[in-house]
């Protein structure tokens, strides 16, 4: 008897903590996963986890994506997030990498930009990030971020986005 309530016990625990290990606490997206807009359509490229301007492609358009922001809290609709970073490559002033999180009224869609990160120059790939202060809360907006890619020369190494982090 004592041996089965052990068990019994064990296994509860063990139960109670799964919900707790899936709570992560921090979402994320590699940048080939995004959604990227119609108008980029013959000029962009994904590699494994990077999205940036295809090869073949002489335009200098903008591409951009965009990358819905699920809760990966789970404890609750509101998460202590308040920062967003992003991860990419930008080795000219002829390119550049913008990143903005929204948040959007579900009823209305009314969109508020609540922090955007714009890439900085650097021979090696890099994250810069930006804060924000309100509080993110799924149970009365929904969230996105949308990168821009751009770029006025297709002699120069072409912008890359790898990540999205918001923590």
């Amino acid at each position: 008897m004592k041996r089965a309530m052990l068990s019994f016990v064990v296994a509860a625990l063990f139960l109670a903590a799964l919900p707790l290990a899936a709570q992560t606490g921090t979402w994320t997206a590699v940048g080939s996963t995004g959604v990227v807009d119609e108008s980029a359509a013959a000029i962009y490229a994904f590699g494994t986890t990077n999205l940036t301007y295809l090869a073949a492609s002489g335009s200098t358009a903008s591409i951009i994506a965009r990358y819905n922001v699920t809760n990966t809290w789970g404890a609750s609709d509101t998460p202590p997030w308040k920062t967003l970073e992003m991860g990419y490559l930008d080795t000219s002033t002829l390119v550049s990498l913008r990143a903005e999180l929204y948040q959007v009224d579900p009823c209305t869609g009314a969109q508020t930009l609540l922090c955007a990160v714009l890439s900085v120059d650097s021979t090696a790939a890099t994250c810069k990030t930006c804060s924000f202060n309100p509080t993110v809360n799924f149970g009365s907006n929904l969230y996105y971020v949308q990168v821009s890619l751009n770029r006025s020369s297709v002699t120069v190494t072409p912008p890359s986005l790898f990540t999205l982090r918001i923590y």
